[in-house]
């Protein structure tokens, strides 16, 4: 894989995550960029995206062991390792989350359980320990699991965000102008993009919440349903 010198010095900076109020450039643009990177490159970038970004559509039809085995097997092709060790990091802390949603709602049967990573198989065997016995060696599960505890998605989400910002932010600035920073790069610019959605969906979620209150104080819907039945009566 090739140095990217010019490729590096052309991608903007990237606001922390919490401070991120829109994207610096259009994914169009981004892709403009990575037009610099080689064919072999550009292939592994897709892997890689596809991965650490899937698309539901592409996931909704299969099973978990199915999810799984296609996973392993496009994960063999990322010949970076540090890359790949990214993405192994992310997907275990879904793993993790998976594992805290499948037992609060139920699954008594931890050989039912799948997932990705080294935890899968003490997560069945530890599986009412409260934190399946990793929180000596994971301490992200700890902050996951106080975060789901509050039942609100969308600040489950944030923090998982904020996890893997952290983790591809260090690595990028340790492997500047490699495709390792171009990929870690380009991942927090997904992260920053699911962010402000986010962000976007719960913002029109509030405002719906003030406008029903707002119109049950005021008592809006009863003045304006008096005035029909009045329009009515003068007819």
């Amino acid at each position: 894989m090739s140095d990217y010198y010019t490729l590096i010095t052309a991608l903007p900076w990237l606001p922390e995550l919490e401070q991120c109020r829109q994207l610096p450039l259009s994914r169009i643009a981004l892709d403009q960029r990575l037009s610099m990177l080689s064919d072999v490159d550009k292939g592994q970038l897709q892997l890689v995206e596809m991965l650490y970004h899937p698309r539901a559509s592409e996931l909704e039809h299969l099973t978990d062991p199915e999810v799984v085995k296609r996973w392993k097997m496009t994960l063999q092709q990322v010949t970076s390792e540090e890359v790949r060790a990214r993405i192994d990091y992310h997907l275990e802390l879904r793993t993790l989350l998976a594992a805290l949603r499948s037992r609060s709602s139920g699954l008594e049967n931890a050989s039912q359980f799948h997932g990705m990573g080294r935890w899968v198989p003490r997560i069945r065997k530890h599986w009412f320990e409260p934190l399946f016995g990793l929180e000596d060696v994971c301490p992200q599960l700890q902050q996951l699991e106080r975060v789901l505890k509050k039942n609100e998605p969308m600040l489950l989400e944030k923090k998982l965000n904020q996890l893997l910002w952290q983790d591809l932010q260090l690595v990028e600035r340790q492997d500047y102008f490699s495709f390792v920073a171009v990929a870690c790069f380009v991942l927090r610019w997904g992260i920053a993009e699911r962010h402000l959605q986010y962000c976007a969906n719960e913002a029109l979620g509030q405002f719906d919440q003030a406008t029903a209150t707002l119109l049950s104080n005021c008592q809006l819907d009863a003045h304006l349903m008096g005035q029909e039945i009045g329009s009515g009566e003068g007819l």
